[in-house]
């Protein structure tokens, strides 16, 4: 089979292909020497009484100047199998005992190599049936080497801090029509728990929601409705109850009726308590590290997406620290000195909430003031879309239509004055393999959320949105760090990646991370960047791949270095229309992205050429011209002519589309179990 083509991407092949490969300005300094071997036994070591008592504690590990060798993922959100495609790549971490763990239903011991460090950037759960394995694996892993292994926290993690205030049986009886939505959702999307659980009975009932009593919802007030209420309207985590049923079942190899609500529900709760894995989890992690010239976090070091901080939602999080009391926050100009106290100050978060777990006054509006009660609040709402502070948490700094952008030129300035060369973080999802942002002076930015790199694939289990693409982050070296990429975008045939990032010595692929400039010939939304080096395979040549964002679609083109030169060094448009490797796929870009009605929104505005709130047949017709566009109604209405597509969505046949028409026949196909109606789902 072919390499590409491999569910697993064994290291024996990734090294294989750094020598059949010729050397790409630098790359060859990412190919593995003959030093780095397999050494299970002898380099792993358990965590006494004593140590495990201390590194909860310890900070050495947070600057490490001198790190020489990293491994970096992101993002990994429960999904097992994506984890275990990562490990098959990844030169710096392994299994203990070799072989296929996609399918562990026991908890599997990972070795981390000598002279390697590894950075996980946080979101480790809620959107797959791995999280028990995922967390618990990362927690041993850190407890074996507290020095060399890194948890950043992520909004995904900090958020299940919430869990040991709003999911005890005092709040179930608490839940009233007067019980609030959470603060930090949007006013136009709040659900109460009142109204879910009204919804609840209404439809497993099949009644309508006013013939529901007072009563009736009283009696769905459960724990286990409780926790699905959070996880679908404020966590952004729904279906992640059916998932946590699913590995509770895998695990203890039992069908997944035999799981009752009572036992997921306490499987949450047990998570929190003392000893939890994810209690655990928060008192290890961090908010940021420093690896020699590597800055990470999860979400940005600058966002321009904050509501309610910053100019016009634009501020710098890099340098901001939380006070300890009276709100606001201080400024550091010292890059370590920031980071050794925007740590402590999550950690002493933590310790908040370890020593007031529960409320102390539950919320009685949806307020920040009236969520403040508790342990460890400011750390959640900084983890939130309503943060008061310039978070590196919830936070990320994207053009208007998603496409990649630069940093503001003091920013740069800064981060150099700093040594720092390089920012990775994660949390917005761009794309099937990394996103590399080159800026003057040799700085270089990597997007590494691949979580949506192919809706709706269903590879792994039903609800999987990565298909097989995987891609490991690799830093080498100490005084001159170099960092490259390599895994595969899960493109059947033409998807191994393969390149290193551009710096300011000359070295790595310039071509990687180019944006199009605007020209007459190129408008703001015609512009492509350079994504990723596919080097040359079987009868495939070397080429690269290129991308446009708009929005919520994702236009890839794949085109040799000629061809790309003369498209980035000129004024030329990419022809994918014309292309056979063009691939075009509906996306998210996070928590922070669209919702379903977004999606539908942008959709029916490039259908609607006039703007005028109404699609006829021939703005149907003309829109058509677009590939996107007449790529997902083909997916969408298969074997179906424009005519018949028309039709359907002039639900009064009057002539004319409407946005709620439109809506209305969307949401139906999105409710559709077949993969191709993805276009709602992201």
């Amino acid at each position: 089979r072919k390499l590409t083509t491999q569910s697993v991407f064994p290291k024996m092949c990734l090294r294989l292909l750094e020598r059949l490969c010729p050397p790409r300005r630098g790359e060859r300094l990412l190919a593995g020497d003959a030093a780095v071997q397999l050494r299970y036994a002898s380099n792993a070591r358990e965590p006494t009484a004593n140590h495990q008592a201390e590194i909860a504690y310890k900070s050495s590990n947070w600057v490490v100047p001198n790190a020489e060798n990293v491994t970096y993922v992101t993002d990994v959100e429960g999904n097992w199998n994506y984890f275990c495609n990562f490990v098959d790549v990844s030169e710096g971490i392994d299994f203990a005992v070799p072989g296929d763990h996609r399918q562990a239903t026991e908890v599997p011991e990972l070795v981390l190599r000598d002279g390697w460090h590894f950075v996980f950037g946080g979101d480790s759960c809620d959107k797959g049936p791995g999280t028990l394995r995922f967390v618990q694996a990362l927690v041993q892993l850190k407890k074996c080497y507290p020095d060399r292994v890194h948890l950043i926290m992520g909004n995904r993690d900090i958020n299940k801090m919430r869990f040991t205030a709003e999911f005890t049986d005092a709040e179930v009886a608490r839940v009233s029509p007067a019980s609030p939505a959470a603060f930090w959702v949007p006013e136009k999307s709040r659900v109460t728990p009142w109204q879910y659980l009204k919804r609840v009975v209404a439809q497993t009932k099949q009644i309508p929601e006013d013939s529901v009593t007072d009563q009736d919802i009283r009696s769905a007030c459960t724990k286990s409705n409780l926790l699905r209420y959070h996880l679908k309207e404020d966590m952004g985590s729904d279906g992640e109850f059916e998932f946590r049923r699913q590995e509770l079942a895998h695990m203890s190899q039992r069908q997944v009726t035999d799981v009752a609500d009572d036992e997921v529900v306490k499987s949450y709760e047990d998570s929190v308590a003392p000893g939890g894995f994810m209690r655990e989890y928060l008192k290890l992690a961090e908010l940021t590290c420093l690896l020699g010239s590597t800055l990470f976090v999860h979400g940005q070091v600058i966002g321009n997406q904050f509501v309610e901080c910053g100019k016009e939602g634009v501020a710098r999080s890099v340098g901001c620290v939380p006070r300890n009391q009276g709100g606001g926050f201080d400024e550091e100009t010292e890059l370590v000195q920031w980071v050794h106290k925007l740590n402590a100050w999550a950690r002493e978060r933590v310790a908040e909430w370890e020593a007031q777990p529960t409320w102390q006054r539950p919320p009685t509006a949806a307020t920040y003031e009236a969520w403040s009660g508790r342990g460890g609040a400011e750390l959640m709402v900084y983890g939130t879309p309503a943060t008061r502070l310039p978070s590196v948490v919830y936070c990320r700094w994207l053009e208007t239509n998603c496409m990649p952008k630069p940093y503001p030129s003091d920013l740069v300035d800064d981060l150099l004055k700093w040594g720092v060369k390089r920012v990775i973080v994660g949390h917005t999802p761009h794309g099937n393999c990394p996103t590399v942002i080159p800026h003057d002076g040799g700085l270089a930015v990597i997007m590494a959320d691949t979580s949506y790199s192919d809706v709706k694939s269903d590879r792994a289990y039903a609800g999987d949105n990565r298909g097989d693409a995987v891609c490991d982050v690799i830093i080498r070296g100490t005084e001159e760090q170099i960092c490259g990429v390599r895994g595969r975008t899960g493109a059947e045939g033409t998807g191994t990646v393969y390149y290193t990032v551009p710096d300011s010595k000359g070295r790595g692929d310039s071509r990687i991370g180019k944006v199009q400039s605007v020209s007459e010939s190129v408008k703001e939304d015609e512009r492509f960047f350079v994504k990723a080096f596919l080097p040359k395979m079987g009868d495939q040549d070397e080429r690269y791949l290129l991308c446009k964002v708009d929005n919520f679609i994702n236009t890839y083109v794949e085109e040799q270095t000629e061809k790309v030169d003369e498209l980035f060094g000129g004024s030329k448009c990419v022809d994918f229309e014309g292309n056979a490797s063009t691939r075009i796929r509906v996306t998210s870009h996070g928590d922070m992205g669209p919702a379903p009605d977004d999606i539908v929104d942008h959709v029916f505005w490039r259908i609607d050429r006039d703007h005028d709130g109404h699609v006829t047949r021939k703005e149907l017709f003309d829109a058509c011209c677009l590939k996107e566009v007449r790529t997902a109604f083909s997916d969408i209405f298969p074997g179906t002519n424009l005519d018949a597509v028309f039709a359907s969505l002039d639900a009064d046949q009057d002539g004319n589309v409407t946005l709620d028409e439109f809506r209305s026949q969307m949401h139906g196909l999105a409710a559709s179990p077949r993969r191709d109606s993805f276009m709602l789902s992201p």
